[in-house]
Formats: structure tokens, sequence, C-alpha cells
């Protein structure tokens, strides 16, 4: 018999059931609908993840498709702290094999102890990668990484730059085409273990369509090279504080080498800032001092308000405007404007402007890109300074004619003359070719809207009558050391004084010359600018030498015949004959009524220019004749490169390493002759 007590138990317990069952039904509503999504997130979230696939960087290029800059996948080693430290002694076999200090190793995991996945060494070398991967460590792994790498050391490597660990460019062409360079990268959704490896879940994934971009520079490597060696030479010579050079093909813009010393390796570039490591071409600003001369003369041309045999009254190196007083340091009476230029008379140079009036100079300084950059891409360019017409009174006036209170860089000023080389025509300097795509397919690199584009800045009768002036310069002027026997040559010396604390420094000087060769048939401009020589300061006895190197061979490297019309006079080929004539100097400028604030330039006596040739010795540069190739096989590169040039032929290294083939073969060749030297690494 059923109770009461009973019934009513057992309605407590269905009731109990029924309730239960409403919060459980009620609690799976909640999982199942309403947090769905955010659960699963969160599942998700344990063992999914958005994992990026870092693009392969593109290469950088000379304009012969030599790797300047490339992508090597190295070994980076990893560990799970946890199995590594229960290990027999794992992480001091490990630190010996990556020859590290046990203690760092130690210190550096002590705090991941309860991790599952640590960095140990990243980017080892192929001998660090065998040694670990010999030890079978358990917890120790390898894993491919991408690091950038630069073939040729530190060539070129003021203009490339570098990129960091995580294959983002630093500086240079690196960082200045970062975004074509780096790619696109990809995103997709992949599991991880609980070690936090990686692991694709989808098969293998393409990432080619979003790889970096391969540039292709203008610079040629070899020019590059010798500009870079000569140019360092000369810095060393004369104890100076920097050096810079930039070498134009004045038909396109296109830069063939730009150097800077010092240098660095930017494949270890930790010094770089401290060496003072940088473009020097692009980021150091200077006054230009006599080498602007040019461009008035070319302004003052152009208008029709001078003829090379105007007659112009030198005042012997006397001229007073308002307080000031410009001066030449070699006085001279009355010149005509030739020779105003060749002899870089300050005083001729003003009377020369004043025909054309400060608007026209102003005008003419702002059409051949001064005052302006050039956009040739790269990080850290600067405009210089071109003031504004309005601002200058009559000494602005006179000084901005003859190279004073304005600043320029050295690409600006190479890009003026080359402009005056292809009789008029400017054609914006440019160090960016073009990219290559995909299936090596050329594609443009795009300049900003703002970027000049080629325009006529000179008449090309003006430009015609200008370089037949210029030749004056190095012919029996202030650049004597800057003539190459077999060509003529049209340039301009300028020995700057530097500004110390708001004042001309009479202790430090910048010395350059600009060169165009040949000059009846331009095929090369070249700038070179020595920062703060000593003892002997003057562009024609400092940088004009240099010139004259760095233009031999590259004349004899892309093959420019000697001038018919130069070699049908008969003029020899090594030794000019040295005459007895006063040393010429351009004018050191403007006299303040307390202080000398202004310096100019200094040219090289028919002396000095003797005493050069002697030092050159037999078989250099410009020897005719036969010389005995030497066999290069097992040469070092510095090593053939001395070689060769003791016996005068020009070396042409590819690759690097040890010296393995050579063109021509080892025997009799003509004196100046090239021979094409490949380098290979040991075991490649």
């Amino acid at each position: 018999m059923i109770t009461l007590w009973t019934k009513v138990r057992v309605i407590l317990f269905g009731l109990g059931l029924m309730g239960l069952a409403f919060l459980v039904g009620q609690r799976a509503f909640q999982l199942q609908v309403r947090e769905a999504a955010q659960l699963r997130e969160w599942a998700e979230n344990n063992y999914l993840r958005e994992i990026e696939i870092a693009p392969r960087r593109g290469r950088i290029l000379d304009r012969k498709g030599h790797e300047l800059a490339t992508t090597a996948d190295l070994d980076s080693v990893y560990c799970n702290p946890r199995q590594l430290a229960h290990g027999p002694d794992g992480s001091g076999k490990l630190a010996k094999a990556l020859h590290m200090d046990i203690r760092e190793l130690d210190k550096s995991l002590a705090g991941k102890k309860e991790q599952y996945f640590a960095w140990v060494k990243r980017r080892v070398t192929l001998d660090e990668s065998k040694a670990v991967a010999a030890l079978e460590l358990p917890g120790v792994g390898l894993r491919k990484e991408p690091r950038r790498y630069y073939p040729s050391g530190a060539l070129a490597a003021t203009v490339v730059g570098y990129a960091g660990l995580d294959g983002r460019g630093l500086e240079g062409v690196e960082l200045g085409f970062e975004k074509a360079l780096h790619g696109t990268g990809m995103e997709f959704v992949g599991v991880h273990d609980r070690l936090g490896r990686d692991l694709l879940v989808d098969g293998a994934i393409d990432s080619s369509s979003s790889a970096g971009k391969d540039l292709v520079l203008s610079l040629d490597r070899y020019l590059t090279f010798e500009t870079e060696r000569i140019l360092a030479e000369t810095v060393q010579k004369h104890n100076a504080k920097a050096g810079m050079s930039v070498m134009l093909d004045p038909r396109t813009g296109e830069i063939l080498a730009m150097a800077s010393v010092p240098t660095y390796n930017p494949n270890d570039p930790a010094d770089a800032a401290k060496r003072g490591a940088r473009n020097r071409a692009i980021s150091d600003t200077f006054e230009p001092g006599s080498t602007l001369k040019t461009f008035t003369f070319a302004a003052a041309l152009d208008a029709g308000k001078v003829k090379p045999e105007d007659r112009i009254d030198c005042q012997m190196g006397q001229l007073v405007v308002g307080k000031f007083h410009i001066r030449d340091d070699h006085p001279k009476g009355v010149l005509s404007a030739a020779e105003v230029l060749k002899y870089s008379s300050n005083i001729g140079t003003v009377k020369i402007a004043r025909r054309i009036g400060k608007e026209a100079l102003w005008s003419a300084l702002d059409r051949f890109g001064f005052g302006r950059p050039t956009y040739l891409g790269l990080p850290g360019e600067r405009r210089g300074i071109l003031r504004p017409v309005s601002r200058w009174g009559e000494i602005e006036f006179a000084t901005h004619a003859f190279g004073q209170g304005m600043t320029v860089t050295p690409v600006q000023l190479a890009a003026g003359f080359a402009a005056i080389a292809d009789l008029g025509m400017y054609h914006p300097p440019r160090v960016a070719l073009h990219y290559l795509g995909v299936g090596g397919r050329q594609e443009a690199v795009e300049r900003p809207e703002e970027a000049p584009s080629d325009r006529r800045v000179m008449s090309a009768s003006a430009a015609r009558t200008l370089l037949a002036i210029m030749q004056g310069v190095t012919e029996d002027g202030t650049a004597k050391l800057a003539a190459i026997p077999g060509y003529p040559v049209a340039g301009k010396t300028g020995t700057a004084q530097k500004v110390t604390n708001g004042r001309y420094d009479p202790s430090k000087y910048l010395a350059s010359f600009v060169g165009i060769v040949p000059a009846d048939a331009p095929r090369l401009v070249i700038a070179v600018m020595i920062d703060e020589p000593q003892g002997v300061h003057y562009g024609g006895l400092v940088a004009a030498p240099a010139f004259k190197a760095i233009a031999e061979t590259a004349l004899r490297y892309l093959g420019v015949a000697p001038t018919a019309s130069v070699v049908a006079k008969g003029k020899p080929a090594s030794k000019p004959e040295a005459k007895s004539a006063e040393p010429e100097a351009d004018s050191p400028g403007v006299d303040e009524p307390a202080a000398v604030v202004a310096g100019d330039e200094g040219a090289a006596d028919d002396g000095a220019l003797a005493v050069e040739d002697e030092a050159q010795g037999e078989g250099g540069a410009g020897g005719h004749g036969l010389v005995v190739l030497p066999d290069f096989t097992g040469m070092g590169m510095g090593e053939a490169i001395r070689a060769a040039r003791k016996v005068g032929v020009d070396l042409i290294p590819t690759g690097s390493g040890l010296a393995a083939t050579q063109t021509p073969k080892p025997g009799a060749v003509p004196a100046g002759s090239p021979c094409r030297v490949s380098f290979q690494r040991r075991g490649g």
C-alpha cells in the first residue's frame, strides 16, 4: 500500500529531475546556441593560428645582372626549454656546438623553463648547423630562416644599404625601395602543436606570387669598385676626413658609380654610424666654390651676353662691393672671358654675372636643379640651399656667381654638369632602372609626381661654346692634372672653405673637380670631392688626379676610343711637356671688414704635373706596347688587382673567393688591356 509520504517523495523526485533537466537544457542552449561562436573561437585559438609567411625579399642587381644583395636561407636553432633542462648536460653540448658561452645560454633560458619554445641562436653558420644536428639532442631543432646577404661585401654599400634581421630595409636602396623589395606577404590559417610549432593543414603554400621584386640599378659593379678604390686611396693620401664621387652617363642621367668613403660591410653594419659611413653623395651639402662658375657662364652664354673673346678687366684681383672686398689669389688684369673661367677669376666672374642680372642668374641655377632634391628614391637626400632671389643683396649676388652663399650635393653638381655635356638637356639622375617581375618581365620604377623630368636648360650652341671654354681649364688652366692623353677633358675645379660656427674656417677645405670626357662627344661626367684634405687642399691638386685615374679606367672599360683629332696632333701618350709657368690659383673670395670669409681654389703648376707623371712609372695607365699578363689562378681578389695594376692591365672581376679562370690567358698583351677574371669560393 502506497502511503501519502511515498507519493510526495515521488512527486518531489520527479520535480527535481524536471528541474535538473531544465537546467541542463538551459545550459546546453547557452553553450550550443548563445555562446557557440565565442566558444568556437576560444577553441580554435588553442590550436589554430593566423600564420604569416614572410615573402622572399627581391634581389638588388647592378646594370649587368650581378647580385649586390640577395637572400639566403640559413638554419636557426630552437629548443623546448623543458626537455633541454632535464637532458644530460644538454645546454653544455649545445653551447659548445654553437660557440656560445654556457653561462650566457643558461641565463637566456633561465626564465623560459616553463615554456615549450625558445630561440637559442638564429641564422647560424653551416658548420654550426651540422654540429647541432649531429648532437641529436631531445627538444632541440633547426628551422630555416631567410637572411639578407651581400655577396660583394662593402662594394656600393653606402648606396645599397642593408636590411635588418626581420628582413626590413634599414638604409639605402633597401629602405628607399622597401615596398617593392619586401613583397606583400601571405596569411593563412594553420594548426600548431603543444610545442608551438606551426603545422600546415592545406598542403604546400605557394608564396611566389607575393615575393618581392628584383631591382636593377644603374650602377656598374666594376666601375663602382674602381671608383671606390681610387677614392679611398686619395682620402688616405691626403689624410682627409671623407671623400665622395659620382659618375654619370650624361646622355641618360644614369648613375654608373656612386662612392663614399668611409664605407662599411653591410653583412655586419654595426659600426657604420660610428665610422661616419653614409651616402655622402646625397646626404652631404657644401658650398660648391668655383665649380659653380660654370653655371654663371652657362647663364651668360645662353643669354647672349658674353662671348669667349670678350675682354674683362679683372682689376688686378680687387673689387669692392659695398663694405666687402672681393679678391683673386693670383691677380690678373684684362682677360678674355674664356680666360676668366680658365684661371677662375672671381672678379671676372662677378662682372660677367652683372651682364645678365641677379634674376637671370637665379633662374639658371634653379633650371639646373639646385635647391631641389633629385628624387633618386634614396633616404637621406638633401635639397641644398638656393635662397630666393628676393633675399639677394649686391654682395649675395656677387658671391653666388662664384659659388658661395648656397649649398649643393655632389649628385646635384654632377647632374648640372651632365646637362652641359648633353648640349643643354637636363636628365634627372637616376639609380633605379627597373624591376624584374614574374618571368623576368621588366617593370617601370615609379617616380613621384613632383620629380623633375627631362628638360632643356640652355641652348645647344651655348653648351658647345661652354664645353670648348672648359677644355682650357684642363689644358693650361687650374686643372692640368685632370688632363687625359688622347681624350679632351672639359671641367672645373673648386676649393671651398668650410663654415665652422657661422664663419669660414681657414683650416678646413673641400677640394673638388667635376669633369666631362671626352669633351667633344661626352660619355662620362665624373665628380670628385675630398673633404678636409690635410696640407695641399686645392681642387686641382687633390681632386683632379683622382678624376683622371677614375676616368682612364672607365674609358678603357667602356671601350671609348681616343679622340681622332687629339691623336692626329701627335701628342705624346704619357708625359706632357712641362712648361715653366707661374702656378695658377682660384681666388679665395670675399673679405669681410674684419675677416676673410671665403676661400676658393688652387691649381696645379706645370712642375707639379711633371712630378705626377714621373710617379706613375712604366706600364701604368695610358702606357703603350706589350706587357706580360700573369697567371691569376689561386689569387684572392685584392692580390690579383695589385698584380694587374703592377703590369698595367685592367682587372675586371666577377664572383668572389679565389681566382679560377681568366680571359685572356697568361702571356703578352697590350698595356692597358682589360682582363676578365672569375673568382670562386672554395668548394664552389
